[in-house]
């Protein structure tokens, strides 16, 4: 991912240059020049608010998969606690944050009808799997399970 702060540094330099060149030229629009880099710096501001949600998103995402293991290894109550919460956070990130800025910015993608629709269905996910951690269900059940929470939450991270 390129460096927000120097995407921000060569739309300065880019501006200078347009307005240098554009006070010598006749006929040149200002309201599209205006237009030009207000879109320019629009797409700057929402690559710099986006970057750090997206890396929080990455980090915890690592963090459920680490988490995910744990679970189905030892299948304690406090661990799919410990699952549920973070996966809470991830969606509350996502959702406060990195929606936020996509539908700002008319980023296409999922619609936003569809983005909640994974989010509800992430829900279900969880208390199936809460119902076979509790239940003491099959290692490949609990592991389907995982696997299943997981492709969503991918799907809302691309």
């Amino acid at each position: 991912m390129p460096d927000p702060v120097d995407k921000i540094r060569k739309s300065r330099a880019e501006r200078s240059r347009s307005a240098g060149s554009a006070s010598g030229t006749q006929g040149m629009d200002s309201e599209s020049v205006d237009e030009s880099t207000r879109t320019q710096f629009q797409n700057i501001l929402d690559t710099v608010a986006n970057a750090g949600a997206e890396k929080r998103l990455a980090g915890l995402f690592g963090e459920i998969q680490g988490l995910a293991r744990v679970l189905a290894k030892r299948r304690l109550l406090e661990d799919l606690e410990s699952y549920r919460e973070k996966i809470a956070e991830f969606l509350r990130v996502y959702l406060d944050e990195v929606l936020t800025v996509r539908l700002a910015a008319g980023r296409k993608g999922l619609s936003k009808r569809k983005q909640l629709l994974v989010v509800k269905r992430v829900n279900v996910e969880l208390e199936e799997l809460s119902r076979f951690v509790l239940d003491g269900a099959p290692d490949f059940k609990i592991l389907k399970e995982l696997g299943t929470i997981e492709g969503l939450l991918l799907d809302l991270y691309r």
